[in-house]
């Protein structure tokens, strides 16, 4: 998510929701991706796995029923799916905390007091946030924000890692679980009609290998020997798992998945 540049002076909430005023530090400049590709060895997993998540899920959940619904893309980065979402029929609106080259519409993030501004084009139809809500400290003041941007039974598609790297350090706040989702979103009036715990055991593993390094504990010839055996080891199954070989070979079982991708729909009538 692109995140603002903030030297000081910002207010933030803690787990309990008690406001105080911290100096924050500065934010991280981003690059946004135009498309949802990977990047980088430690994306290939989950983004080729929320590509197809998201692609369906607007496909079966996003369609207008009639003319001149809204969409809104919340934390919008690149707009990697303002195509798909106007090819359907969608008016669109792309905010962000810090606009790439100015291509949001509006600048906001998603836990902040709504701008006019964003007030005066919504109520929106469908509202996308995805692998933004890690990065929001004031969860409270983020899915009141959802409930105010929605029209009655407007839909949000909701997207964030259950598992995976530290990045944006230091806002990096959460690794939710779907239950975390569904609480916040009940407490406002929003109800699940899809949940999906996406990935499993073999996703995170190909997430965590390109992420380390495995060095010798020390000069002696027994760990130099261990620890190229080890590389060798982890090279060997990160190919296997991008070529699929070892999932198809073996089954693997556990509570363990990659990312939450969750569908709220707006409950009260008006």
């Amino acid at each position: 998510m692109p995140i603002t540049e903030d030297k000081g002076g910002a207010k933030a909430r803690g787990p309990n929701s008690a406001s105080r005023y911290v100096d924050a530090p500065p934010r991280p400049v981003l690059h946004e991706r135009r498309t949802y590709e990977p990047l980088w060895p430690a994306e290939r997993f989950i983004v080729p796995l929320l590509r197809r998540e998201i692609e369906t899920a607007i496909e079966q959940y996003a369609t207008p029923a009639r003319g001149g619904r809204k969409a809104l893309d919340i934390g919008c980065g690149g707009q990697p799916f303002r195509g798909l979402l106007e090819k359907i029929g969608y008016s669109y609106c792309g905010v962000d905390a810090n606009p790439t080259d100015g291509i949001a519409d509006v600048k906001c993030a998603a836990d902040e007091p709504l701008p006019d501004e964003l007030l005066r084009r919504g109520p929106f139809d469908f509202v996308l946030c995805t692998e933004v809500l890690e990065h929001v400290g004031d969860w409270d003041a983020a899915f009141a924000n959802f409930r105010t941007l929605l029209a009655p039974r407007g839909r949000i598609l909701i997207t964030a890692p259950h598992f995976y790297q530290l990045h944006e350090e230091p806002y990096d706040f959460w690794r939710p679980t779907l239950h975390a989702i569904d609480y916040y979103g009940r407490r406002v009036g929003l109800q699940a009609l899809y949940r999906n715990a996406a990935g499993n055991a073999w996703d995170i593993l190909g997430t965590i290998l390109p992420n380390c390094q495995f060095l010798a504990a020390s000069p002696r010839l027994l760990d130099r020997a261990i620890a190229k055996a080890a590389r060798i080891a982890a090279g060997i199954t990160n190919r296997a798992l991008l070529s699929g070989r070892l999932q198809r070979a073996v089954r693997v079982e556990g509570r363990l998945y990659l990312s939450n991708i969750v569908l709220l729909e707006k409950q009260e009538s008006s």
